[in-house]
């Protein structure tokens, strides 16, 4: 039996209420959850924000304290003396200066192997032994390499504070081994880990990889100075991402927490930020709380509307069923259908019709109804479907229309004055009358057009494309000797196009192809052809130009510096004003039959030639062209060769001091070409960087220079002079150039401390991050470094401070000029004076004339290298002027 209609209502609405709750509590749920969710991942990366700060300050702490004790042992000259040469005064002075270098430093001391002071920073008296940490002295020896130790935390027997303390070995010239100590209160590494900030609820700590705490804060007492139980071992193999769980235990509290832990750049040294569960979600569960208060309050009004709902809907249930049996089952199909639909009986009149039928032919809605004549309906549409035609050809359209109905076929297609294609498909009845089906094909029509339109056409802007534009082309050309006319094309490439769409997105960048080629198809003549090959490269065919080729090229160069002209107008883009520029490659046709293709090239040719002068501009093809880029692809082809059979060898510049003395020289590359001689860089150092040949090049170059310095060491006067090298960006840009640099330090044994590399700015500046990071890296192995034609570029404090550098080079446009330019000058003088003020020392390129050097002498330069002191010369020239044989004062070269 059914249910009575008011009690099926009534079981509707409440099911209705009940899923609306259901939601609500579902809805609720899934909110706290994400917002519980959202709670953890604000407090997670506060957390991991946190770690890297607190890592990247341990990082640079520590990295001081081993470059401050590793410089102790050049400092005192420890490798050219044995323990009875060692000059007890003059290295406390010394070791003083070094602690005055940190302000994190207590005192500096120098022990033997049984812990013994020989030297220290303190005060005469005040030190008379250092209390290091039990087995710290034999474990801080024992390394085959020597490295940065950390001491367990002790208490200082003269400040009873607690420290740490540094330790790194070195050694004296007979192989005995010495101990350099700094001693470091753990308060100051405090403010290191904490990073100056006072964050609640967090607690940081340094400890060693067996959960060994060093140092530890906890809010909100502060210092933890011991742990009361053993925390867990940090495991060696976690990302450096860190551990992430909020499943983990705090390293101090214990509590439920998210441990993050960053390893040190020092072995065994780890950093780790704990912060309770409890205190991240402390805000959330307020939060919750309100939420849930809400949630209540609506479901309350929600069980209310659902009261004053099912009271409407009983009432209303008669005038419902009422309205349920009007609906025709007939009416629903027709409504239903997609397609027009006409019905007419044995007579030709309507009988019925849908509202689709109403909706493509809206100018008969007032003209159809029950039993009209379909002749009136036709006699109405014809106005629509021939508005020009006279009254017998509208007529004639009636009857054609009418007789098609007597012997009712397939399909007939019609046009629509609203641009529709419309398929009609009569079928006889069996009472003797029709059915008539309208079928909109619209999208089937557009949809073929568009793949004859793509086959032929550019996509993003309708241009033409590469096939139809050789197809036009060929003809242009057979046309062109077949008259005695010329054509030409003209190729034109986007300047700074890739530049564009990385920095604003392909987005901005397909719109501005889309407005270069409106510009370009309104800037050539009409019957010109402009077409786009691909990326932000545009082609213009020109036809019927002038019989003379003089006078053609003047027309072409016309047309091409309208171009020009027109892509060099400001483009709105992105709310900004964009300006561009292009290079247009012209090639003229016609003197003889040439192929699409050998003409397209011979315009991508000369565009190549704008583009190697900078770009924006107009260059006709001339046959030299490809002269030269044979040219270039035979001396790349050499390069190869030259790599691959060690053609390559290194002249070196020596540079001199103020006083004259030989410090060092200047690594220069020169190709011994079998046919050609001694080729200088600037020949192919273009085509090695294009080619990107510039990596192996640069490789042999460092190798040859870590060899060199390997075998000065056997001499006593070649032993102490430096290399300086130059480093491409290419080079410095590889992943694993660091990695290469220090195996070739290795393989060779040359000194790292001797080789320096030159950096140019636009270099360091490119990406900042990753140069500081790898000049870092060699820097701790002793690679010393300089920025090569200093003023040139883009030069900044701000960078020069960060990097770990130790001499600008003055470019030679700026000391060729002294005392002839005011501007010069004052320039030197300002590069010298803000070294002097770095403590960074300054070598003057390309000096030649005494009253150069004069000048930079008087402004305090500290090295000089230039054709008055010396030539460059083969490494033989160098090893025999200035080896083991006496050095003379230099002279000006001749």
């Amino acid at each position: 039996m059914k249910p009575m209609p008011g009690r099926r209502l009534h079981l509707i609405t409440w099911g209705v209420v009940a899923a609306l709750l259901a939601g609500l509590a579902v809805a609720v749920a899934v909110l706290l959850w994400h917002t519980r969710a959202d709670a953890l991942d604000v407090a997670e990366a506060r957390v991991t924000r946190f770690a890297a700060g607190a890592e990247a300050g341990m990082n640079r702490t520590l990295l001081s304290f081993d470059v401050l004790l590793a410089h102790t042992e050049e400092l005192l000259a420890l490798r050219a003396r044995d323990r009875a040469g060692l000059d007890v005064a003059a290295a406390d002075t010394l070791l003083r200066g070094v602690a005055r270098q940190n302000l994190l430093l207590r005192y500096v001391a120098l022990l033997d192997a049984r812990g013994a002071v020989l030297a220290s920073s303190a005060s005469t008296g005040e030190l008379d032994g250092v209390e290091l940490p039990e087995g710290f002295l034999a474990a801080a020896l024992a390394p085959a390499v020597a490295t940065l130790s950390v001491s367990q935390p002790v208490v200082s027997p003269t400040s009873s504070e607690r420290v740490l303390y540094m330790a790194r070995q070195l050694r004296m010239g007979d192989g005995t081994p010495l101990l350099v100590v700094a001693q470091v209160p753990t308060e100051a590494l405090v403010a290191v880990l904490m990073q100056g900030l006072e964050v609640p609820d967090m607690e940081v700590t340094l400890e060693r990889t067996q959960g060994v705490l060093l140092l530890g804060v906890e809010a909100p007492q502060g210092t933890v100075e011991r742990q009361e139980r053993a925390a867990p071992a940090l495991q060696e193999g976690s990302a450096d991402d860190g551990v992430h769980a909020w499943q983990a235990s705090a390293r101090l509290s214990g509590k439920p927490a998210m441990v993050v832990a960053r390893p040190l750049i020092y072995p065994d040294l780890w950093a780790t930020v704990s912060l309770p569960r409890d205190a991240a979600l402390a805000g959330w569960r307020q939060e919750a709380l309100t939420v849930l208060f809400g949630a209540l309050l609506f479901a309350a009004t929600v069980v209310a509307a659902g009261s004053v709902v099912a009271l409407y809907l009983r009432r209303m249930h008669s005038a419902r069923r009422v309205v349920a049996r009007s609906k025709a089952t007939l009416d629903q199909a027709l409504e239903a259908m997609v397609s027009g639909f006409v019905l007419l009986d044995a007579q030709r009149c309507v009988v019925q019709w849908n509202l689709r039928f109403e909706e493509m032919f809206p100018w008969l809605v007032s003209t159809i109804g029950e039993g009209v004549p379909f002749r009136r309906v036709l006699e109405t549409t014809v106005h629509y479907h021939l508005p020009g035609a006279s009254a017998e050809e509208k007529r004639a359209w009636v009857e054609e229309r009418l007789q098609q109905q007597c012997t009712p076929r397939g399909g007939v297609e019609q046009l629509l004055p609203n641009g529709h294609y419309v398929q009609i498909t009569e079928r006889a009845t069996a009472d003797g009358g029709v059915v008539i089906i309208y079928h909109d094909v619209t999208d089937l029509r557009l949809a073929t057009a568009e793949v004859e339109h793509l086959a032929f056409y550019d996509q993003l802007t309708g241009l033409p494309n590469r096939r139809l534009l050789l197809d036009q082309l060929g003809d242009a050309s057979a046309s062109a000797v077949r008259t005695g006319t010329h054509g030409a094309v003209l190729f034109i490439d986007l300047d700074h196009f890739k530049t564009l769409n990385d920095t604003l997105g392909h987005e901005i960048g397909d719109y501005l192809l889309q407005q270069v080629a409106r510009r370009l198809e309104s800037g050539v003549r009409v019957g010109d052809i402009v077409a786009r090959l691909g990326g932000d490269e545009f082609v213009v065919l020109l036809a019927g130009l002038a019989t003379e080729a003089e006078r053609a090229r003047e027309q072409v160069r016309a047309v091409a510096e309208k171009v020009v002209q027109l892509l060099a107008q400001p483009y709105p883009i992105a709310g900004q004003s964009y300006h561009g520029s292009c290079s247009v490659g012209a090639a003229l046709f016609g003197s003889v039959l040439q192929t699409a293709a050998e003409v397209l090239k011979q315009a991508d040719i000369a565009m190549y030639q704008v583009k190697a002068q900078r770009g924006n501009a107009v260059c006709f093809f001339d046959p030299r062209m490809q002269v030269a880029l044979s040219a270039r692809a035979r001396l790349e082809s050499d390069l190869q060769d030259a790599l691959r059979e060690g053609q390559f060898l290194l002249h070196l510049q020596p540079q001199f001091t103020r006083d004259g003395a030989v410090v060092g020289g200047e690594a220069l590359l020169r190709w011994q070409h079998p046919e050609r001689g001694l080729v200088l860089p600037a020949e192919f150092i273009g085509v090695a960087e294009d080619s990107e040949l510039i990596v192996p090049l640069g490789r042999w170059v460092l190798a040859s220079a870590c060899e060199l310095l390997a075998r000065w060491q056997a001499s006593p006067r070649l032993r102490e002079l430096s290399l300086s090298v130059n480093v491409s960006a290419r080079q410095f840009r590889s992943p694993d150039f660091v990695e290469q640099l220090s195996q070739l330090l290795l393989r060779s044994g040359a000194p790292a401390h001797r080789l320096e590399l030159e950096l140019t700015e636009s270099l360091v500046l490119e990406d900042v991050e990753d140069s500081i990071a790898k000049m870092h890296q060699l820097r701790t192995k002793g690679v010393r470094f300089a920025v090569d034609d200093f003023g040139t570029g883009y030069s900044s404090l701000a960078y020069l401070t960060r990097l770990p550098l130790h001499r600008l080079k003055i470019d030679r446009t700026f000391v060729h000029h002294l005392g002839e330019s005011r501007s010069d000058d004052v320039v030197v003088q300002t590069i010298l004076g803000m070294a002097r003020n770095l403590d960074l020392e300054v070598v003057a390129e390309g000096v030649e004339t005494e009253e150069q050097r004069s000048f930079l002498a008087l402004h305090g330069c500290d090295v000089y290298q230039g054709y008055l002191l010396a030539h460059p010369m083969p490494v033989e020239a160098l090893q025999a002027r200035y080896g083991d044989a006496p050095q003379a004062q230099p002279a000006a070269a001749h």
